[in-house]
């Protein structure tokens, strides 16, 4: 996709599937807080949200898309949120020499767009993000576009929670970039919320209908998930720190992040398959093993939360590994609607 209007210096990339109510708390402060429409954009891409987030924009955001600081993008594609795929979309509806990840839930603070403008003139070889506090400022990255592109954008191949923004810096550097991180304590404010917020509108949690574990020993678990299709999924889970301990911590946090000893990661491949029982049961067995059904939602949120780790770990890691393409098929492909013009769909090949 090409774009003939001037770019802006600085693009502040949101994407929203029905956190409505984290936007209204965030966007209009960060447009108020960093408000320099001759310099930066706020791209906000609707993924499909269905809890009146468009409403919401058109009534009491206008003033701000005629202003030209704010552009909304639709997209009416996904049936799950997507996090890496709605990333890379949104950073390339972008207009803007510097593309930076804002979640919904995150407080830019007043002069963050000034210095994030400042850091990338005096540098050549940057890129942005915090101070490893590994809050839920942790996804704000900032980085030129060219950059962006030339490392194929976030991994499509993680599909759910984790290790996406890892995975990301870590092809930063390995690109040639150096990370410089944001220390005022006015830009590391966010809205705290559940792991229910954070998974809820991912495949696995909007799609299951039960979940069973068994446990092996005290650092192997065995999750078998059971789909709404009848369909089901089985993992085995082994907590590395349990069996490595911390004894050979890398010294880089990136390689940390990406280190197998250091985490609960995946033993074997998945175990797909298809439900053959007439009702629901508290208990069932499968090769020689008791799974129990997980009753608590707390936990099986917290579960599902481990297990996406895992499994984005393991394409990580895999990929590092076999020396693969990232994205090798595209990445950011879809259409959407700008400002609400449904005459005219533009469209990411």
């Amino acid at each position: 996709m090409t774009n003939s209007i001037k770019p802006k210096k600085l693009a502040f990339c949101i994407t929203c599937m029905n956190r409505l109510y984290h936007l209204q708390q965030t966007l209009k402060k960060n447009i108020l807080d960093n408000y320099l429409p001759n310099d930066v954009e706020f791209v906000l891409l609707d993924y499909n949200s269905t809890d009146g987030l468009e409403q919401w924009v058109q009534h009491t955001m206008q003033a701000h898309i005629n202003s030209g600081i704010l552009v909304y993008y639709k997209t009416t594609d996904p049936e799950v949120y997507h996090r890496s795929h709605s990333r890379n979309m949104a950073f390339r509806l972008a207009n803007a020499k510097i593309l930076c990840n804002l979640d919904a839930d995150n407080f830019l603070g007043k002069g963050f767009a000034a210095f994030i403008i400042q850091e990338f003139a005096t540098h050549d070889t940057i890129f942005c993000t915090n101070n490893h506090s590994f809050n839920d400022t942790f996804g704000r990255v900032s980085v030129r576009s060219e950059d962006f592109m030339a490392i194929r954008g976030y991994n499509e191949a993680l599909k759910s929670y984790g290790y996406e923004d890892n995975d990301f810096m870590n092809r930063l550097m390995k690109h040639g970039l150096q990370p410089v991180c944001f220390q005022d304590p006015e830009f590391y404010h966010y809205i705290s919320h559940s792991d229910t917020s954070r998974v809820s509108e991912e495949h696995i949690a909007k799609n299951l209908s039960e979940m069973y574990i068994a446990y092996v020993n005290p650092y192997t678990s065995i999750i078998l998930l059971r789909y709404n299709d009848n369909s089901t999924e089985q993992y085995t889970l082994v907590d590395n720190v349990y069996v490595y301990g911390f004894s050979e911590v890398p010294l880089s946090i990136y390689e940390a992040y990406l280190d197998e000893k250091v985490r609960i990661v995946l033993q074997g491949d998945v175990v797909k398959g298809r439900w053959d029982a007439d009702k629901e049961l508290p208990t069932i067995e499968v090769e020689n093993h008791t799974f129990y059904k997980v009753q608590d939602n707390d936990f099986r949120i917290r579960t599902i939360v481990l297990l996406t780790q895992a499994i984005n770990f393991n394409e990580v890691y895999k990929q590092m590994k076999n020396n693969t393409i990232v994205n090798p098929d595209g990445f950011g492909k879809g259409s959407a609607f700008k400002n609400f013009d449904v005459s005219h769909k533009i469209i990411i090949s």
